[in-house]
């Protein structure tokens, strides 16, 4: 069926979208991570640290759009807290388990769909079948 074609390529479609969509805001997090924990003393100053997370916060939050992460990554602007903890990874790992079970879940849903649509669909075949070759439609 055209249907069962379409509904595969929107799956994998979709599928390859959120898998770039993770591996980039899992590299970003990594990254920012790395230089927030080895470049401590560079961005230890308020305004040079403080600049460097708004940037972060907004690149991820264009990515995920998640409010979650991105109230979890606000806690980068806590003093000493946010300087120790993988934050934007810990939040990005979140992000894309909490995505990855939606998908899981709507790829399920879409599934039953489509196998009621297509018992409907050869329901009406059958009494179409029926009607135009002087067939008992009485199942």
């Amino acid at each position: 069926m055209r249907t069962d074609r379409i509904n595969k390529e929107h799956t994998v479609f979709s599928n390859s979208v959120f898998k770039f969509k993770a591996a980039s805001a899992l590299g970003i997090s990594m990254i920012a991570d790395a230089l927030d924990y080895f470049a401590a003393p560079l961005f230890g100053l308020p305004v040079i640290g403080d600049i460097f997370d708004v940037i972060t916060v907004n690149i991820l939050f264009s990515i995920t759009k998640s409010k979650t992460s991105t109230a979890i990554n606000m806690i980068e602007f806590i003093p000493f807290v946010g300087d120790f903890i993988p934050v934007y990874t810990l939040s990005t790992l979140l992000w894309i388990s909490r995505e990855w079970k939606n998908q899981q879940k709507s790829t399920k849903e879409e599934r039953e769909l489509h196998h009621i649509l297509s018992e409907v669909d050869n329901d009406n075949n059958y009494y179409y079948y029926c009607k135009h070759n002087d067939k008992n439609i009485m199942k």
